[in-house]
């Protein structure tokens, strides 16, 4: 029998390995297991395994760091190369000031695992992975505790990148940011990502975010901000996310370049403020479960609400068209604190509120709530804004009212009546209209009854 040897059963587990003995960091050279430089700095000894590797290389080589490091500086990734933590941790020395892991510039690089304590208490700036005008990156399985700011943030012209498995917890911004100030941030995806106790938005993608995406990670007890936001990003996305026991609004779409992003089939359990708002247009809100938002205040929040205030009771100065609100199923439980409103449009117009569930037990004003004159309003469960029937004038009278069950009052050029019988050349017409039935008249009684059928949608 032979056996037939590849070049992956010759793989390296690393090109060199940083480890601590006794005072010193040491470099192990992973070809010839030789200690090719040590230091008793820890960052200046990765930064030398960093400047080690092959110059000019088309392939990605492998920097693993084993042990507990103390980082007097960033380390500066560079490109083609991967970072393995997955034995480390990293703690930022006092007063640094600085983000711990740090890549301008560079592509094709790796950061797997490990630990990263960002010493917050005496930094006064720095987040744990901050990567800038970079691409095809991917930051796995990392977990970043106490950072001044974020916990990892990609920015100013990154792209082509991944963010997956990663835990932020007690981080002084969001656990993980994109942002575009300085060059469009796009392609982009953050995935399986754990964000708890975070100062400032669970996961944020901020101002020229573009075709990225948000998909199974999970948000809890944000402290200020939001568990989701998407500010001034464009076809954007969020699927699958678990949002709860946070203090302000569960998700959020805002800015006037808010445009045609998505929020499909998230979680929202438990938050402070509204469930979802949109400030935005061209966006879709699909299959979300809102329960038990407006924690903090009873009747103050909404379930769902298009241009409403964050701090609840009103509009904000945003605006909200052409948003389809679909398919999303909101409850306010009958132990809990109510909400405002399930839906509500402060602002906007053109926008599509349909073939949603709303279970109403603690809802403190409509339902359902609309300004605008073209936003349609359509087969909502446990608001009804369709019916049909059959109605009857009795012989000898010249009209029957006709309870209409709408939870809205009927515009009455919506409503379409159909004789079904032979009126004898009688007009007829409808009248009084309210909250809770219309009139169907005729010109004149008859010695027979007559039976008309009704419908109305919105």
């Amino acid at each position: 029998m032979s056996i037939t040897l590849r070049g992956e059963h010759f793989k390296k587990e690393f090109n060199y390995m940083i480890f601590k003995d006794g005072d010193y960091y040491k470099i192990l050279n992973g070809d010839s297991l030789a200690i090719d430089y040590k230091d008793k700095d820890a960052s200046q000894v990765v930064a030398k395994a960093i400047s080690f590797l092959t110059p000019d290389r088309t392939w990605k080589e492998i920097i693993k760091l084993k042990g507990n490091f103390v980082l007097t500086s960033p380390i500066n990734l560079d490109s083609y190369m991967i970072l393995d933590l997955s034995g480390a941790k990293l703690t930022l020395a006092d007063g640094v000031n600085d983000s711990m892991i740090k890549a301008e510039g560079k592509s094709h690089f790796e950061i797997i695992g490990g630990h990263l304590h960002g010493n917050r208490g005496n930094q006064t700036a720095g987040c744990g992975v901050e990567i800038t005008n970079s691409e095809f990156f991917l930051v796995k399985d990392v977990y970043v505790t106490d950072t001044y700011n974020h916990g990892v943030l990609a920015q100013d012209g990154s792209k082509r990148g991944v963010i997956d498995g990663c835990f932020a917890e007690n981080v002084g911004g969001s656990g993980v940011c994109l942002s575009g100030v300085n060059g469009a941030t796009y392609h982009v995806t953050i995935s399986n990502c754990k964000v708890k106790t975070s100062s400032y938005n669970g996961i944020f993608l901020y101002f020229n975010v573009l075709q990225s995406s948000v998909i199974g990670c999970s948000v809890m007890n944000v402290t200020f901000g939001w568990g989701i936001e998407f500010e001034n990003s464009s076809y954007c996305q969020a699927i699958g996310n678990d949002i709860r026991d946070c203090t302000g609004i569960g998700m959020k779409i805002m800015g006037s370049s808010a445009l045609k992003n998505a929020f499909i089939g998230n979680n929202i359990f438990n938050v402070g403020r509204h469930g979802i708002t949109v400030n935005g247009h061209q966006n879709v809100i699909l299959g979300n479960v809102v329960e038990r938002a407006s924690s903090t205040e009873d009747g103050r929040y909404d379930g769902i609400c298009l241009a409403g205030a964050d701090g609840g009771n009103g509009a904000s100065s945003g605006s909200a068209n052409h948003n389809i609100i679909s398919n999303n199923i909101i409850i306010a439980p009958d132990f809990y604190y109510g909400l405002r409103h399930g839906i509500r449009e402060y602002s906007g117009n053109n926008n599509i509120i349909a073939y949603n569930t709303i279970i109403p037990n603690q809802i403190r004003h409509e339902i359902i709530l609309w300004v605008g004159s073209n936003t349609k309003v359509h087969h909502n469960i446990g608001f009804v804004t369709e019916n049909c029937g059959e109605a009857v004038i009795s012989a000898g009278s010249t009209y029957v009212d006709v309870s209409h069950g709408l939870d809205v009052v009927p515009d009455p050029n919506k409503i379409r009546v159909t004789p079904l019988d032979d009126l004898g050349g009688r007009s007829f017409w409808i009248s009084d209209v309210d909250a809770s039935k219309f009139r169907i008249n005729i010109s004149s009684s008859d010695t027979v009854d007559h039976v008309f059928g009704w419908s109305y949608n919105n």
